[in-house]
């Protein structure tokens, strides 16, 4: 008469992973790694351009920030750019357009 299973595999030998730390001895799902962004630390051009999420007041913050910034003689670009809300992803379009863009970008006003 064979055993029940159970009673094959000892409870001290089962490891309790309550997250995904046993992904690292088993990995049942591959999940995709995004490929490595880049920064840049110093921009190119000593000009900014400022990108407003549409959050609450964010506008009238980026519009005081452009403020200060070109009162100190700072290069800010007269049109602050907006994203559709602060609730989705940057378009492609516009992600890759500020990627060639040599001056800083600041990008919105968070919590």
């Amino acid at each position: 008469m064979s055993k029940p299973m159970t009673e094959k595999l000892p409870a001290r030998q089962l490891a309790s992973c309550g997250d995904v730390s046993c992904e690292v001895l088993v990995n049942p799902i591959p999940r995709p790694e995004p490929d490595p962004i880049k920064i840049t630390l110093k921009p190119k051009v000593p000009r900014v351009t400022l990108l407003d999420h549409k959050k609450p007041n964010s506008l009238a913050i980026m519009q005081f920030a452009r403020q200060i910034l070109q009162e100190r003689g700072i290069e800010v670009h007269e049109r602050i750019l907006q994203k559709d809300d602060a609730s989705t992803p940057m378009p492609a379009a516009l992600l890759a357009s500020l990627s060639q863009e040599p001056g800083l970008v600041l990008c919105g006003v968070s919590d």
